[in-house]
């Protein structure tokens, strides 16, 4: 049986030389019902009790308040929040939203399962979404993440354009698009079932159903930064006696020579302090607290939210466009 990244991307190796620093498409992966599928959806918003802060909702871009699709609970307690309530979703889905299923390894066993392999095989943890966009729709507006993401479609198709960052390798927890026209795409495709979309860290893009309904699983590969196992060493070395100490009084009087050449002795003793300090140790230790979310059971179900994507309203037929980057 293939591992978690083939079913991804076909050939691990194209993973890795494009890591971090293009986008590519692999075909020809098969099916995925045994991880995600339109089905999973169905059963996850009819009959898990889904909270509603694990669900968003997108229309031409902009955000729908979560809050249309909640039902109070069998026994109202306070503050409780609200969960999901099913035939809602399926209403706002057939008015054109885009449906975004978060927290899945929390909720669904299958995914937690091939995410826990696909950490054991890559290093790196997972956050894993699901997307259900009616035919002809825009769910998000263009944007990029701060993660590596692998666009694993499973239904219907989906246009994807992505273009290159604005911020080589960006770190804040999440940042939109800068607003604008939208960039010239670095790659312009169709997304169709039993096909992935590599889109590394920083590139900007956006996706448009075609003419028909679309459903694809987002699997994010969490980043370890040099910089994320670096900082604690680095913050270790600083909290020395020889660092603690004062700038000299009246240092803003110092000739900038002088300032200099006391700045320079004390980077030089920094240079010193983390070269004898154990790094490899320490990476190793970052790394070993990164473990993806434990998944609980979850019940069987059924319902017509297949049926509220295929039924939405017109589409807009979005041209197929060459694979190859530009």
């Amino acid at each position: 049986m293939a591992g978690s990244v083939a079913r991804l991307v076909g050939d691990p190796d194209r993973l890795r030389e494009h890591w971090e620093d293009e986008p590519f498409v692999a075909v020809a992966l098969g099916s995925f019902s045994d991880v995600f599928d339109a089905r999973t959806a169905e059963r996850l918003i009819h009959t898990t009790g889904l909270p509603v802060p694990s669900v968003r909702l997108f229309r031409d871009g902009e955000e729908v308040p979560a809050a249309r699709v909640g039902r109070g609970r069998e026994r109202s307690a306070g503050r409780r929040e609200l969960l999901v309530d099913g035939r809602a979703v399926e209403r706002e889905v057939a008015a054109g939203a885009t449906l975004v299923l978060e927290e899945l390894q929390t909720y669904c066993p299958q995914v937690a399962a091939f995410c826990r392999e696909l950490t054991d095989e890559t290093g790196f943890a997972t956050y894993c979404a699901a997307f259900l966009t009616p035919a002809g729709a825009r769910g998000v507006a263009p944007h990029y993440d701060t993660a590596g993401v692998l666009v694993r479609q499973v239904h219907g198709s989906k246009r994807w354009r992505v273009s290159r960052p604005p911020e080589r390798w960006p770190v804040r927890e999440w940042s939109a698009a800068r607003p604008g026209p939208e960039p010239d795409p670095l790659l312009d495709v169709v997304l169709r079932a039993g096909e992935c979309l590599y889109i590394p860290r920083g590139f900007v893009h956006v996706g448009d159903a075609t003419e028909e309904a679309s459903v694809h699983l987002s699997v994010a590969l969490r980043p370890v930064t040099w910089g994320a196992v670096l900082r604690p060493l680095v913050d270790r070395v600083l909290a020395a006696e020889a660092f603690r100490e004062c700038l000299p009084y009246g240092f803003h009087r110092l000739e900038p020579e002088e300032f200099e050449r006391q700045l320079t002795e004390r980077a030089a003793e920094l240079r010193r302090r983390l070269a004898a300090a154990p790094a490899a140790a320490d990476a190793k230790e970052t790394a070993d607290r990164i473990r993806p979310a434990r998944p609980r059971s979850v019940p069987t179900g059924g319902g017509s939210l297949l049926r509220a994507l295929t039924h939405s309203g017109p589409p807009r037929p979005a041209p197929h466009r060459p694979r190859e980057a530009r």
